[in-house]
């Protein structure tokens, strides 16, 4: 308050650049090959992403909604089943068990964090589910021993929204470090952009490697010959973006700090 009024709080310009996301995209450019199957900037950025994280794998895609739609996918969610879901969350959450075919089934937060109330989640788990997708609703972290509790006993995982949580943690431990998957998002507005783009995060080899094929038309990523090995869809990454996000990802302990 400033003499009775109301001062409006001074934010900074967002998105934050400078000469590294120059270099980068210049040496992106430089490559000669703009698509990750060429070039080597997507590739850096998922092993950086994921020891930032706490991850043994990282599969960079095209955008939050995307990550959070080929997770599911790899755990097998589609027609006949659900997807429980925090009933204050942005509508990619919902809109990509949607996609699937899947029920998305809404639970009430807590008040005090925003985040999925882990008792909600308990009295809503049905023979159904095949999924919790806990969202850390503005970097503060779900109840993530509660939660893994609750996944636990029922044997249905978790699917981590980490879209606001880059770099947060949970009793000291970051979002790869819970294993399971997590999603992100660099759309914008997120704490680290390249307008837009997405990855997920695994510790699960095999989940991994099924989550590539899928983002990838179905193709390995040895093959140039066009041998297809399952259905999929575009969702990789270029390598213009990944190269931004690198120097994003070199500045994010700086910024939360």
């Amino acid at each position: 308050m400033s003499d009775g009024r109301r001062t409006a709080p001074d934010f900074p310009v967002w998105p934050q650049f400078d000469d590294a996301e120059r270099a980068g995209l210049i040496r992106a450019l430089d490559q000669g090959q703009w698509w990750r199957m060429g070039g080597g900037e997507v590739d850096a950025f998922e092993r950086e992403f994921a020891d930032y994280h706490g991850a043994p794998y990282a599969l960079a895609v095209t955008n939050g909604t995307h990550a959070l739609e080929l997770a599911l996918q790899v755990l097998g969610v589609g027609p006949g089943t659900e997807v429980i879901v925090p009933g204050f969350t942005f509508i990619s959450s919902s809109q990509a068990a949607q996609r699937l075919g899947a029920v998305a089934v809404p639970v009430d937060v807590d008040l005090e964090t925003y985040c999925l109330d882990p008792a909600g989640v308990e009295a809503a788990v049905t023979s159904r589910t095949r999924a919790i997708m806990p969202v850390h609703m503005a970097g503060h972290f779900c109840d993530m021993d509660a939660l893994g509790k609750i996944s636990a006993n029922t044997g249905v995982p978790l699917i981590q929204d980490a879209a606001h949580a880059h770099g947060a943690s949970w009793q000291g431990r970051r979002v790869g470090e819970h294993g399971g998957i997590a999603a992100f998002s660099f759309q914008n507005g997120k704490l680290m952009t390249a307008g837009e783009g997405g990855l997920v995060t695994f510790s699960d080899a095999e989940q991994f490697e099924q989550a590539f094929l899928r983002h990838s038309c179905g193709r390995p990523r040895t093959d140039r010959r066009y041998l297809h090995q399952t259905s999929g869809s575009n969702f990789r990454m270029n390598e213009f973006s990944a190269s931004v996000l690198r120097a994003q990802l070199a500045r994010l302990g700086g910024q939360i700090d």
